[in-house]
């Protein structure tokens, strides 16, 4: 028997749908933050000058302090891998525009070392995918999901390395989002 998740297309989402559910996510999962907003291809200045980024979140802690979150899209096919140069360059740009977090979204998946230094650095990495993947069952021939289990359109991934090392996935979906809630500090 085999796994008849791989029967259906992991990520079927153009850039702009993409980048569309990568804001609702983030939008949706961020009740409980004081002025919240998120803005697309954002110019932010830096030490070195000046980073367009995807996305910029910021939300209000602690009576008036601005929170700001970077948020990289890397639209991949699956067979090219977040590396580790990648999650890198985003904790330099952290650092060089005074940012606090950052977290890269992907249709693809992440190497082992940047899960290692996204791990280190405390940068976020999800895994975006077709909403019907989350449902697995060993079967042959063509997957029939049950009406009861709950569809989305699209799904995120949050990966994770383990102190073990293994790979944790926290699932993500327009309803979920405990993991981006936690890793944002939103305590429910």
């Amino acid at each position: 028997m085999h796994m008849s998740r791989g029967q259906i297309q992991a990520t079927n989402i153009t850039p702009e749908e993409f980048e569309r559910q990568v804001k609702v996510w983030l939008q949706a999962h961020s009740r409980g933050l004081k002025k919240f907003h998120v803005t697309n291809l954002k110019k932010v200045p830096g030490h070195g000058g000046e980073f367009e980024i995807d996305a910029v979140a910021q939300f209000e802690v602690l009576g008036g302090a601005i929170i700001t979150v970077l948020v990289e899209c890397k639209y991949y096919n699956s067979n090219h891998p977040v590396e580790r140069d990648l999650v890198i360059i985003l904790g330099a740009k952290i650092r060089d525009t005074g940012a606090h977090k950052g977290i890269i979204f992907t249709t693809s998946k992440f190497q082992r070392g940047a899960l290692t230094y996204a791990k280190a650095h405390g940068i976020a990495t999800v895994r975006v995918e077709n909403g019907r993947t989350h449902y697995e069952t060993k079967s042959y021939g063509p997957v029939e999901i049950p009406p009861w289990v709950p569809t989305y359109d699209y799904i995120g991934w949050m990966v994770t390395l383990t102190d073990d090392g293994n790979e944790h996935h926290s699932l993500i979906t327009d309803d979920r989002g405990d993991p981006l809630q936690e890793w944002m500090g939103i305590s429910r």
